[in-house]
């Protein structure tokens, strides 16, 4: 089964910071996958450490590609990898806005931004504002939300 990908891409000269030092000012957590060796980042929208966007970010040819979706749940099962979570949709789609906004206020200008998979031009639709609606729905579907309080 293949996922849309929500997928950022930025000139790595065009950066006033390291792309670590800018997703720490965005709010995201250095991660490592302890089974795997794998980095990622992730950034928290509640107490717990579900739900989270979780984001993988990779640097070549001069360009540093961020890949974005939201981890709603841990897997479910002993060993199991899968899990629960949006690659796309209105929340991730939100979420790459606010990045792609925090680069534009704290560096040169953005050269590419390609959202594969999705509406190019979604990014730039979607405010700070909306992206708090679509987390408060977010919360309000949540059923963990009623016992986890």
């Amino acid at each position: 089964m293949s996922h849309k990908i929500m997928k950022l891409i930025l000139d790595n000269n065009q950066l006033s910071q390291t792309p670590a030092n800018l997703l720490r000012q965005a709010g995201y957590a250095y991660l490592l996958d302890r089974n795997t060796g794998q980095e990622s980042f992730v950034r928290g929208l509640g107490r717990g450490f579900y739900p989270r966007f979780h984001l993988y970010l990779a640097e070549q040819n001069g360009q540093v590609i961020l890949n974005l979706h939201l981890d709603q749940k841990q897997a479910s099962y002993a060993g199991a990898r899968a899990h629960n979570a949006e690659y796309d949709g209105e929340l991730v789609a939100a979420e790459m806005a606010r990045i792609n906004e925090l680069v534009i206020r704290n560096s040169q200008p953005v050269t590419q931004n390609a959202n594969v998979g999705t509406d190019q031009n979604i990014l730039d639709q979607i405010r700070p504002k909306q992206f708090n609606a679509a987390r408060k729905r977010l919360e309000k579907k949540s059923w963990w939300r009623k016992f986890f309080r």
